[in-house]
């Protein structure tokens, strides 16, 4: 409830609220973008752009509880035009330099994440968008289909077919 405040404030013109709104789903936006990019720059710099167009659009927000929803959305489509802008590499992981992390207290479960993108390596963006917002993340699949407008039965379905498709990459590795 006091989220949904601070962004009131936020849209009100409270630039330290708009500060409060981002530091609650800084980790969620470097984990989503990073699902998408690989260079750590250009992870700042979607997340840099995300925030910024944030900030000057926020009185446009209707629904101050889908706020999550809509920075994602964003995010996204930040994370798209750094991509289409370069024409990298999308998911080469060694690019990712484990100094840098940002998020000092989740250095814990860093080894975890890595593994966790190294697994996930071999499947498609969409794909890895969905597995991410749903394991790392821990959007639910209700959440996750009003983010990305799809249908929640499909994305469970899609959930499943990931799950599957990650169960055979493991088993062809172990042998």
């Amino acid at each position: 409830m006091e989220v949904l405040l601070e962004i009131k404030k936020a849209q009100n013109g409270d630039k330290q609220a708009f500060c409060r709104v981002i530091e609650n789903v800084e980790r969620k936006l470097y984990i989503i973008a990073r699902s998408r990019l690989t260079n750590t720059e250009d992870i700042k710099d979607a997340m840099q752009d995300a925030i910024m167009y944030a900030y000057i659009n926020i009185k446009k927000l209707k629904e101050v509880e889908k706020f999550n929803a809509w920075i994602v959305k964003i995010l996204i489509n930040s994370c798209n035009k750094i991509y289409n802008q370069k024409k990298i590499n999308i998911f080469s992981y060694s690019e990712f330099d484990e100094n840098k992390f940002k998020y000092e207290s989740d250095l814990i479960d860093l080894e975890n994440n890595m593994n966790f993108f190294n697994i996930i390596d071999f499947l498609d963006v969409q794909e890895k968008t969905l597995i991410t917002m749903y394991y790392l993340d821990e959007y639910t699949t209700k959440e996750i289909s009003e983010i990305l407008d799809i249908n929640e039965s499909t994305l469970r379905s899609k959930l499943s077919s990931i799950r599957n498709k990650i169960k055979i990459h493991l088993g062809k590795e172990n042998k």
